[in-house]
């Protein structure tokens, strides 16, 4: 068996020679654009292939309870309720581990949630928990406002900020603990987005959102070193920050968990993500509102690192299929149908089985519902960036925000 398959692939060799040297006889721009093209491709599916190995390796490991690791202040910043907060709050209050404290931060005492946050201090006695209401503006950021005064209390050396959608699991501190404290010079560690298995079609559609496309850049983003932290369920060593100038330095930034990561790592500091997903769990997913969510992100985007303007509407499955399909036709005059066929299996292969990493077995979704929701989420991207494009202003919670270029507030209107 062994003969035959070496003798093909040495008849091949010849022929792959033959060809490259054709191409540089034949150099021009076109073709300089054509091996972009296939280069830049072939990076996204590296992409792909990193993203998944990686999950496989990293994620969903178990920690054994560690009474030795530092206590927790965990910051919840909290702004109105949904059917869902009392659950995703009671799993805090219920996690396993020895030494925690429950920092809730209200913009007022008349916010919705406040009475679903005292029924639980009433109903777990036991877990040491402080409500904080915002004071003043420190700031053009309504969150960093928010945590402040749980920042300036907080009484342990690894602060954890945990938006109130999120659900842990019991040992979900632990995790994070566990890795933050792995490494002297490890300063923030954040967990990848993923979400509970909830009913509703906009709920399957950002389910498959965070386990796909999402996901893998998340993935390997961090594997490649890149900085890429998340705000939503995070931790860090609070002496780290310090360095930094405190939560306070960043009062004026729109993406603070981004210039968290960023400030850190120009102090010698690294940054990973958790063994365990963020499990995002809000009652209240629309695809509008979803629409609007990533479309805040992407704007972001563009003001911190404006090159991705040339890159990120080029990531997605049809628009690389086509720079691959036309590339490799261009080079070696291959069928078009064909490539592209196997493109697109290839990719949303891989993205299925990323899914299934992140999900930590079986997919609730079917086959079918699975292909519904990615080839939605494939056609609507474009879409979403370029009304992003369109509408640089970010609208978050009631207020409109004009970011200048590298992510620094330039005003904040409330609407």
């Amino acid at each position: 068996m062994e003969a035959p398959f070496f003798a093909t692939v040495s008849s091949l060799v010849p022929w792959i020679v033959l060809e490259i040297e054709k191409l540089i006889e034949n150099l021009d721009i076109t073709t300089c654009l054509a091996i972009f093209g296939v280069v830049f491709v072939g990076a996204l599916y590296l992409i792909h292939v990193i993203a998944l190995c990686y999950g496989i390796f990293h994620l969903h490991k178990i920690y054994e309870p560690d009474a030795t690791l530092p206590g927790v202040s965990i910051i919840k910043p909290i702004m109105g309720t949904d059917e869902n907060l009392e659950t995703n709050l009671t799993s805090f209050f219920t996690a396993d581990y020895h030494q925690f404290e429950l920092l809730f931060c209200f913009h007022s005492p008349q916010d919705d949630a406040v009475p679903v946050v005292k029924a639980l201090i009433e109903r777990y006695p036991d877990v040491d928990v402080t409500i904080f209401f915002q004071e003043h503006e420190i700031g053009f950021n309504p969150k960093i406002n928010n945590m402040i005064p749980g920042y300036m209390a907080a009484k342990y050396p690894l602060i954890m900020i945990n938006d109130s959608t999120i659900f842990t699991r019991p040992d979900g501190i632990l995790d994070l603990a566990k890795r933050i404290m792995s490494e002297e010079k490890m300063g923030l560690i954040t967990q990848i987005p993923y979400c509970m298995d909830r009913v509703g079609l906009a709920n399957c559609f950002e389910q498959v959102f965070f386990g796909t496309s999402h996901a893998k850049i998340y993935l390997a983003g961090n594997f490649l070193g890149f900085n890429c932290p998340t705000g939503m369920s995070s931790i860090f060593k609070k002496a780290a920050l310090e360095e930094c100038g405190g939560m306070a330095a960043f009062k004026d930034y729109m993406a603070e968990d981004y210039f968290f990561g960023k400030n850190l790592a120009a102090r010698g500091y690294k940054s990973g993500i958790s063994n365990q997903p963020a499990l995002q769990n809000s009652a209240s997913t629309t695809f509008t509102s979803f629409a609007n969510r990533v479309g805040r992100w992407a704007k972001l985007r563009i003001a911190m690192m404006p090159q991705v303007i040339l890159v990120e509407p080029l990531q997605d499955c049809f628009p690389a299929g086509i720079i691959m399909t036309l590339s490799v036709h261009y080079l070696f005059d291959i069928t078009i149908p064909m490539l592209f066929v196997i493109h697109f299996f290839f990719w949303i292969s891989m993205d299925y089985m990323i899914m299934r990493v992140m999900q930590n077995g079986p997919l609730t979704l079917s086959l079918i519902q699975f292909f519904g929701f990615w080839l939605f989420r494939e056609l609507s991207s474009p879409v979403i960036f370029i009304k992003a494009l369109m509408t640089p202003s970010v609208r978050w919670r009631n207020n409109i925000f004009h970011v200048k270029w590298g992510g620094k507030i330039r005003d904040r209107i409330s609407v």
